[in-house]
């Protein structure tokens, strides 16, 4: 038996999962890969095979994370679900700013970029993007059932406008709309949901600070 890596690989793939978050698939080099992970190009094939197969496993590891933080976010009883709907709001608006390098997310990053990846990561994207709306719409069908959104609504056309907000406000950020705008945008979005007159008649919290993983 071989001797073990003297390295931690758990750190290596998040330093490199913000490589690649930072400059795309296409932009990242090998040599850019051996450089944060402060690894030779022989260790680095060695611990993790190529490039695309480094890409599939931070990838991998992104979205589980990424899956996992917005559904802490999202579920729970009925007699919160619009707060938490609010609180997915402001915490996509202040994703890129309370990142300690503006990073986006890396699923918008592979859905802007469009690059030809291999058929495991578009199924992996869509898997994310698939998880993540079925914690937005159960959010919202119980906040129907809790009478604080319209029940004729559709709940997954909600969904998908927060979805669509969240990803549209990342990249406003990015561009350098700053937190207090796009938080802004955030609450003028809850404000244009079908809230009945018992949600109105209150004010939703703002949450804390991000969710860590959160896209």
């Amino acid at each position: 038996m071989g001797r073990p890596p003297g390295f931690d690989k758990n750190k290596v793939v998040q330093a490199v999962e913000r490589q690649f978050r930072r400059t795309g698939y296409a932009g990242t080099s090998v040599d850019d890969i051996a450089k944060v992970a402060g690894l030779g190009r022989g260790s680095l094939y060695a611990a993790f095979g190529d490039k695309s197969s480094l890409y599939l496993r931070t990838l991998e590891a992104y979205c589980g994370r990424t899956e996992a933080a917005w559904a802490a976010v999202l579920e729970g009883p009925d007699d919160t679900a619009l707060e938490r709907l609010h609180a997915y709001l402001v915490k996509s608006a202040r994703f890129v700013h309370e990142d300690p390098d503006g990073l986006g997310c890396m699923v918008t990053g592979f859905v802007v970029e469009g690059v030809d990846h291999d058929p495991q990561a578009d199924a992996r994207v869509k898997q994310a993007l698939g998880s993540i709306e079925g914690s937005i719409t159960g959010c919202v069908r119980a906040a129907q059932r809790h009478g604080d959104l319209d029940p004729e609504a559709d709940a997954q056309g909600i969904s998908h406008l927060l979805m669509a907000v969240n990803r549209g406000m990342e990249v406003l950020a990015r561009a350098g709309s700053d937190a207090a705008a796009l938080e802004r945008v955030a609450d003028q979005a809850f404000a244009g949901l079908p809230l009945t007159a018992q949600a109105r008649s209150r004010k939703a919290p703002r949450p804390g600070p991000v969710v860590s993983g959160t896209s």
